[in-house]
């Protein structure tokens, strides 16, 4: 939630926002278009390039349009009251461990199509080499634009232009295997895929519709739903993230689907962005990697 927003003169100002760590949201792996500059976080959403600059519960955002002033609100989710949230967290002995990790997360709205493409290269991947991906892609099909200072960038691509891409520029990028899915998935959309109905079939419904993506799995399907299309109760698993649950929550046991699909329900209906959470604290303690070790030595 915030209390005010004012736009003047290019620059939009968002103050009273509660449970806001800009740090940590860009860099928690949703998006990968948002490097850390000597002005701030330097990002490319929607088409347009922006710098932003959190303190004190207060988001500046700069250079917007005035027409662009809800999409940032969006876009960085201040309407939804993430103290409730993190109240929960708190609530619970194994959840609010947490908090000094990741306490300030918020989970990007997106544009579903990036996000789509986005996450189908970031498959068996790492951070450095998806947005390295996405930022030759970004350079070779997208439209270049310029801001007002006269610094150009390269817009995401759109359906159509990589659509038209053959596999060697694929390649060319980094996709590696998953060239095809990139290209198939564009085609897909491009002939006329509509992604706004998955924003209100029940969870299950809309993530089989985009498991008929080509690469795309339940675990993908989960964060273009939680990234893109406004689904907090879509809970993202891979290997970091079940592990990091069976260390927090079955120590000593190895659950099974059931068992953990129990679990994600009882997180209730916030539970995709109570991952963002799990997730980064993981990431920070190395969960996933101590258990990889644990596993190895019992077997």
């Amino acid at each position: 939630m915030y209390e005010k927003a004012n736009w003047q003169n290019g620059v939009l100002t968002v103050s009273g926002i509660d449970c806001l760590n800009l740090d940590r949201t860009l860099s928690c792996g949703q998006s990968f278009r948002w490097e850390k500059t000597e002005q701030g976080w330097f990002g490319v959403a929607y088409g347009c390039a922006v710098y932003a600059q959190a303190q004190n519960g207060m988001l500046r955002i700069f250079p917007c349009e005035e027409s662009d002033v809800s999409r940032w609100i969006s876009y960085f989710d201040l309407m939804r009251n993430y103290t409730a949230i993190e109240t929960q967290l708190r609530s619970d002995a194994r959840l609010s461990a947490c908090l000094p990790y990741a306490s300030g997360i918020r989970v990007l709205n997106q544009e579903p199509f990036e996000t789509l493409i986005t996450f189908i290269l970031s498959a068996n991947n790492n951070t450095v080499r998806i947005a390295q991906s996405i930022a030759r892609l970004c350079g070779l099909a997208g439209d270049v634009a310029t801001m007002p200072d006269g610094q150009q960038y390269a817009r995401f691509p759109t359906p159509q232009a990589i659509a038209a891409l053959d596999l060697d520029a694929l390649r060319s990028i980094g996709a590696g295997y998953r060239a095809p899915y990139v290209q198939q998935s564009a085609r897909m959309v491009a002939d006329g895929f509509d992604f706004e109905p998955l924003r209100h079939m029940p969870l299950l419904a809309s993530r089989k519709v985009l498991t008929g993506f080509p690469g795309v799995g339940p675990k993908v399907a989960d964060c273009i739903l939680l990234f893109s299309l406004g689904r907090a109760d879509a809970f993202p698993i891979d290997v970091w993230i079940g592990r990091a649950l069976k260390s927090m929550f079955f120590e000593g046991e190895k659950p099974g689907k059931a068992e953990m699909e129990r679990l994600v329900r009882e997180l209730g209906p916030m539970s995709g962005i109570i991952q963002q959470y799990v997730f980064h604290y993981a990431r920070k303690k190395k969960l996933a990697t101590k258990w990889e070790k644990r596993e190895s030595e019992d077997a």
